[in-house]
């Protein structure tokens, strides 16, 4: 029996010896990246410890739950179109009347630049399936840019809503946009940064 093993022990590495040799041949190096680690949407972002983080989608770029039992979710999301019209699909989300100007929306700032909010309470009908919510809130945020809109939402029971307001808002200053900033090296060599800022 120990023969027997023996033999197909040989046979195998005998037959393993005519297969093509691989190998991968470099050919160009370049310095380590922040593109070379996971941004959504080239954005750096700092989360209140209480948020947990979920897997972004097609539409949520960024996706945390928090509150009791994370009944509140918070996502942002990069769309089209104007303030208004954004603001109006989230109003009718809880079956409120359309505002008629952007006059009627709060304002604040994100990533540098005037950003508009608007705000809900009622029965939440997200739709994609899902069904109504009674005693729901909205806190949504706008910012326009020249190429796209980038939207802040945060939607929940009325109370966790409440709870985690001023959360919302100081998670609005945290986020940094991306450029071509360089990693330092495992030898502690910090390359040239490349100049350029994104139109957020």
């Amino acid at each position: 029996m120990r023969n027997l093993v023996l033999l197909a022990t040989a046979a195998t590495l005998f037959a393993g010896c005519g297969e093509p040799e691989k190998s991968i041949h470099v050919t160009e190096t370049r310095p380590i990246t922040l593109h070379d680690r996971h941004y959504p949407g080239n954005l750096k972002d700092r989360p209140p410890l209480g948020w947990r983080r979920l897997p972004g989608t097609q539409f949520r770029l960024i996706n945390y739950v928090t509150g009791k039992d994370d009944s509140v979710e918070v996502v942002m999301g990069e769309t089209q179109g104007q303030v208004l019209e954004n603001a109006n699909r989230w109003l009718g989300q809880f079956g409120l009347t359309p505002l008629q100007s952007e006059e009627f929306l709060g304002k604040t700032e994100m990533l540098g630049r005037p950003a508009f909010i608007v705000e809900g309470k009622g029965t939440y009908n997200p739709g994609m399936g899902q069904g109504a919510k009674e005693g729901y809130a909205m806190i949504g945020i706008i910012r326009q840019s020249s190429s796209n809109i980038i939207t802040l939402k945060m939607t929940g029971p009325v109370e966790e809503v409440e709870a985690q307001r001023e959360a919302l808002f100081e998670y609005t200053r945290s986020f940094t946009p991306i450029e071509d900033h360089f990693i330092e090296t495992p030898t502690g060599e910090k390359p040239a940064e490349t100049s350029g800022t994104p139109d957020y």
